[in-house]
């Protein structure tokens, strides 16, 4: 019997990319989610349950799971913490979307590429944190790695339109509210008040210090298997051109769409197929300019860059210590340029182990640990 749909695990479900994948999955019959997980915002993830009924779902903060319970919800069974590969790992689920933040996903991630699945990654920490690891785990149990992440998506697709390997690959950056600060004192309400992009108040901070687009060179490295020197960024306000790819023979693919996480995480779900979309490019109105990247106006650009080039574990340091300087800045512990002091001073002490992700994990949370100790 031919297979009618696509039985979906989504990671992350009450987030910003997990709440968008649920409306692109509404509007497509051929799309179902068979399982589901959030941290802890139970009330929410209630009210997905009882709509969606997936077959299970798993809460992944044991407080959230202690007060929520193990009982059926509308036939849904739920799953405590540790049994998150478990659900991602399933033999029903042909397709992962990993769509919640931070490392949490890691370790399922791997699961589900050591199972053979194909998963959809829109978290940029575990490619980050374990990128090398991960590719590995596919290439050797068959599983695939589809970006989400618009610029990388925007890359893929370029990449995935010519048979010629790419001479460069050039991601876009909005730049956040940085651009447009002047002098004026930079509190978290007028960073979070993003001129472009809807997303999570983390991410919304990384873009305008610039570790955001330092993250995703990193990713695209581990992506797309290319030498850092091969990557560049480029600056572009209004966010409709995504991602570009040059050729050995000068001819450069770009990938533009208005700026809607919905379209790469709609082209991850039905890969290879594009579905229709509401929002459409009116090219009489666009302005495509393209500006040099002010590296020196983002002040943990460079820091990322360093710590995706040095390897091993640096990139796990530098994921932990940012979460926890950005965390600091939005409670109005520090300020906004001490962000990139603390992550400076927590990379100078890297603890030197061996690359693997226990110990990705390890010192991601020994340099959340240590950042912690210098803000306070």
């Amino acid at each position: 019997m031919k297979k009618t749909s696509v039985n979906i695990c989504l990671m992350g479900s009450t987030g910003s990319i997990g709440r968008q994948a649920l409306e692109v999955v509404e509007k497509n019959s051929s799309l179902r989610i068979a399982a589901m997980s959030a941290h802890s915002n139970t009330r929410l993830f209630s009210e997905q349950l009882k709509k969606i009924k997936p077959e299970k779902a798993c809460i992944t903060d044991p407080a959230a799971f202690e007060r929520y319970g193990s009982a059926r919800t509308g036939g849904t069974k739920i799953l405590p913490p540790g049994e998150l590969s478990a659900l991602c790992t399933d033999k029903k689920i042909d397709l992962v979307l990993a769509g919640s933040s931070g490392s949490s996903a890691l370790i399922p991630i791997f699961d589900a590429l050591s199972a053979g699945k194909t998963v959809a990654v829109a978290n940029k920490e575990p490619i980050v944190m374990a990128g090398d690891i991960l590719n590995a785990a596919a290439k050797k149990y068959g599983g695939r790695i589809l970006p989400v992440d618009s610029e990388h998506s925007a890359v893929f697709q370029c990449l995935e339109n010519s048979k010629s390997p790419p001479e460069k690959i050039y991601i876009t950056a909005s730049g956040g509210a940085i651009l447009r600060a002047g002098k004026r004192k930079i509190t978290p309400g007028f960073i979070l008040a993003h001129p472009v992009w809807k997303m999570g108040r983390k991410i919304t901070v990384d873009s305008s210090t610039g570790m955001n687009k330092g993250l995703e060179v990193i990713e695209a490295h581990h992506l797309f298997s290319v030498n850092f020197s091969a990557i560049s960024v480029l600056l572009h306000p209004k966010a409709l051109i995504h991602g570009m790819v040059e050729f050995a023979d000068g001819s450069v693919s770009a990938y533009l769409s208005e700026p809607d996480m919905k379209i790469p995480i709609s082209y991850a779900l039905n890969y290879p197929q594009k579905r229709k979309m509401s929002r459409r490019c009116d090219f009489t109105a666009m302005d495509l300019r393209l500006e040099k990247y002010p590296a020196d106006k983002f002040i943990c650009f460079k820091l990322a860059l360093e710590a995706g080039k040095k390897g091993g574990l640096y990139p796990s340091a530098l994921v932990g210590a940012n979460e926890t300087a950005v965390n600091a800045f939005l409670d109005e512990r520090i300020s906004f340029p001490r962000i990139a002091e603390i992550i400076r001073k927590t990379l100078s002490e890297t603890p030197k182990m061996r690359y693997n992700i226990p110990n990705a994990l390890r010192v991601e949370q020994w340099a959340k640990e240590r950042a912690e100790k210098l803000i306070k």
